[in-house]
């Protein structure tokens, strides 16, 4: 029999919320339900797993049979909680993979705007500044892109991938001017603009992508993916800029350019570019596998922290719009 440590890893979790007698916990496609007691002793098993500690010690510290243990592993399993890990674990085909990164992207997205300062603006209790700072920064990060985008190009080592992404920079390489066009209808000069510096986090999202480049191209690749998937349709993304509009006095002017850059990405079939990709893919090991899908959450994570860091430099009146150069005599 295989020992238990080698059977099962634990399911990544996105949220958890404490409840009078009762846990939620959710998951990539399901929100797990469990009693406080059952909560603990899942806890006791998830830093039981990675140990090196017999079955023994864990029906101990659950205070259950040693014949139990087996059983309550299986329920985990059956919540999602837990997954078994195929001792034969194989390869994968690129098409398979990238059905699997498509049955998680909806639950990325989630995570990813799941920041409060999303929900602040489209209840009225965030402000046109705001909506300014991270247009500015959106600003900031799109013209980056010619800092990651070679990078992508020139670490591919499949023909074919090079080709994909010389030619997805090729039709993003300058799409930051739709963003001036949106500021300067917010009464921003453009040389103003041009002459600011992004925020810490804006810097450190461009910095990821280009240690994502260079690690490997299918880990740039999925980050690019899941930065593309808010693009596929309209309706996704209109709320916001709508709502922004009705309820900061955010001019159409301002929204224009967005919408034309957000509809050129459909045009250009850029959220389809991924799969592209993974055709040209024969084979992935199980290794490149998780490596790629974790470099896909990682790039979730920088998104929010990128969110956090807007929210808090712009809500302060204090802070300068744009953000300045460094000046030796002024700082």
């Amino acid at each position: 029999m295989i020992p238990a440590h080698e059977t099962y890893r634990t399911k990544r979790i996105y949220d958890t919320k404490r409840l009078p007698g009762r846990t939620e916990i959710r998951l990539s496609d399901r929100v797990v339900e469990l009693g406080d007691q059952e909560f603990a002793w899942y806890q006791k098993v998830v830093e039981w797993l990675p140990s090196v500690r017999g079955v023994a010690e864990l029906s101990q510290d659950l205070g259950l049979g040693e014949s139990k243990v087996p059983r309550f592993l299986e329920a985990l399993e059956k919540t999602g909680l837990l997954y078994r890990i195929d001792p034969g674990a194989h390869t994968l085909t690129g098409l398979e993979f990238h059905a699997k990164f498509s049955s998680v992207l909806e639950s990325w997205l989630s995570e990813a705007f799941s920041h409060p300062f999303w929900e602040r603006m489209m209840t009225g209790k965030g402000s046109a500044r705001l909506f300014t700072g991270w247009l500015i920064e959106l600003y900031h990060y799109t013209k980056n892109a010619n800092r990651h985008m070679p990078l992508s190009c020139a670490y591919g080592r499949e023909k074919a991938i090079k080709q994909l992404r010389a030619k997805h920079y090729a039709e993003e390489w300058n799409h930051y001017h739709y963003f001036m066009k949106s500021l300067k209808a917010l009464d921003f000069k453009e040389a103003d603009i041009a002459a600011s510096v992004p925020l810490p986090m804006t810097l450190a999202l461009s910095n990821f992508m280009r240690q994502a480049a260079r690690e490997d191209i299918l880990a740039y690749s999925i980050c690019s993916a899941v930065l593309e998937g808010t693009t596929t349709n309209r309706g996704a993304y209109s709320p916001y800029y709508e709502k922004s509009a009705e309820l900061y006095g955010v001019p159409r002017a301002a929204i224009a350019p967005i919408y034309a850059h957000l509809d050129l990405d459909v045009q250009y079939q850029h959220s389809d570019l991924f799969k592209e990709i993974l055709e040209t893919v024969p084979t992935l090991s199980p290794e490149r596998a998780a490596r790629t899908l974790d470099y896909g959450h990682q790039l979730v994570e920088h998104i929010w922290l990128w969110t956090d860091n807007i929210e808090k430099y712009y809500e302060a009146d204090t802070s300068p719009v744009p953000r300045l150069p460094f000046d030796a005599l002024l700082d």
